[in-house]
């Protein structure tokens, strides 16, 4: 799949996301705006929340949709509390270190649990998905990734949760399947129509031949926190969205839940 076409798969999912999961969200039976992240160390690390929680220049609307995904009340209603705090095994309540997309499913990786029993655990009404590098990165193939990444996305629907996946972020010597991993997901998130964030594009656009050393850090996969001057808190200006691949990534995540909120929970609401 070429990334035209790509591209053309990612506007056309995007443009029926809302109707779709009005229909998952009528099946929430939760506290309203828990949200939490489910990933491998880049979802972990603390530098993911860090415009979140304390980060410079948010709108008003920013702000009253953190306030509502109880960002900073540091319990389990607070999905960024529960992506950063510290468990044994290197990893948090929602995210493990070098975990793969079937292992999330299947739990025991740092002794997490299986992720079903995470979902009911903090039955969260919108579930942030970012998992595949380390799949990558283990030799998997892009058909076996896609349907552990099926299984993920039917597991949160079934509880009336809605997903957002993003895109995997560009890996040092394996963009090739770094792509591949990308399409299959493109493919997913059509067939299940459901929201999206575009790492990958939203780094290669503005850094489409120097991201390595500037928005993923030398090791050729975590994003960078303090670089160019910015950091993982930062005011989000075009300047810094290019040098903080974790200013980057916690931005984009924000306002895709926000507009997910407007689109899908507010929307439902006010009928």
């Amino acid at each position: 799949m070429n990334m035209l076409v790509a591209a053309l798969l990612f506007q056309a999912a995007q443009a029926d996301y809302a109707e779709a999961m009005k229909k998952v969200a009528a099946r929430f039976t939760g506290k309203e705006g828990v949200v939490i992240h489910l990933g491998d160390s880049i979802t972990y690390a603390n530098q993911y929340g860090g415009w979140a929680r304390s980060g410079k220049g948010k709108t008003p609307q920013e702000e009253a949709a953190l306030k509502w995904m109880h960002c900073n009340d540091n319990n389990d209603s607070d999905g960024w509390f529960l992506a950063r705090v510290d468990r044994p095994g290197n990893r948090s309540d929602t995210a493990v270190s070098g975990i793969r997309s079937y292992e999330f499913l299947e739990g025991g990786k740092g002794g997490i649990p299986p992720m079903a029993e995470v979902v009911k655990k903090f039955n969260p009404q919108i579930g942030v998905v970012m998992l595949g590098t380390n799949d990558v990165n283990g030799g998997r193939s892009p058909a076996q990734y896609k349907g552990d990444l099926t299984k993920i996305v039917d597991l949160l629907t079934a509880n009336g949760t809605i997903p957002i996946v993003s895109t995997l972020p560009p890996i040092k010597g394996k963009d090739d399947a770094v792509k591949a991993f990308n399409a299959v997901l493109m493919e997913v998130v059509k067939e299940k129509k459901i929201p999206f964030i575009d790492y990958y594009g939203e780094i290669v656009k503005r850094r489409p031949a120097d991201w390595l050393g500037t928005l993923i850090s030398d090791d050729g996969v975590h994003p960078t926190g303090d670089h160019g001057g910015a950091s993982a808190s930062s005011e989000p200006t075009e300047d810094n969205l290019k040098n903080s691949g974790y200013l980057l990534r916690g931005v984009l995540s924000v306002r895709k839940i926000a507009e997910v909120k407007a689109k899908v929970l507010d929307g439902a609401r006010r009928k």
